[in-house]
């Protein structure tokens, strides 16, 4: 028995649009952070060497923080430190756009399946009192076939949302730690006393 991709959804029932749109949505978040994490350089040494030769580069935020550092030195430490916080949160939220949403579709994509599953269930159930004791395993065997398709569906969107959320995740973890390195160089270049 072989079924099409189209017949395999229309089988697994109304749960199937939410998984629909929530897949949708993953690959849209996925493919638009690749894109903004392609065109950023992360070299935390070659930032600093650009910013001793007073260059920055906007494809590097570290550079960028640098700049931002760099350029208001002259109104005091407490001031320069203040300022390179708000860039660093700027940049850290620029960089974890959608991520959460990612982590939320991982979350409660398996949780749509499951109640797939449990409504198929039902279904059965619903079948086997009607029918009484004229029951054979045909009868229920549509619902838990619906229900396992949900599931099936929701561990399909779920598991590639992980997936991508925690390698992103990842990338800005690396990237806060640069950014925490590159202030503390800075702060001792400028200001040891």
């Amino acid at each position: 028995m072989e079924f099409s991709l189209k017949d395999l959804f229309l089988k697994g029932g109304n749960f199937m649009w939410p998984l629909l749109i929530l897949a949708f949505i993953t690959v849209l978040i996925v493919l638009e952070r690749s894109v903004y994490y392609a065109f950023r350089r992360y070299r935390l040494s070659k930032a600093i060497r650009a910013l001793h030769q007073e260059k920055t580069s906007r494809s590097n935020p570290i550079s960028q923080v640098g700049f931002v550092f760099i350029n208001a030195t002259s109104d005091g430490e407490e001031h320069t430190l203040n300022v390179s916080e708000r860039e660093v949160s700027r940049v850290i939220r620029q960089h974890e756009r959608g991520l959460r949403v990612l982590a939320l579709i991982a979350s409660i994509s398996p949780l749509i399946g499951l109640l797939g599953t449990v409504w198929g269930m039902v279904i059965a159930f619903s079948k086997i009192a009607k029918l009484g004791e004229n029951v054979t395993p045909a009868d229920f065997a549509d619902g838990i076939w619906t229900g396992l398709l949900t599931t099936v569906a929701g561990l399909l969107v779920a598991i590639p949302a992980m997936a991508m959320a925690r390698i992103f995740e990842a990338r800005v973890d690396k990237l806060v730690h640069d950014l925490n390195e590159l202030t503390s160089h800075l702060r001792e270049h400028f200001f040891a006393k």
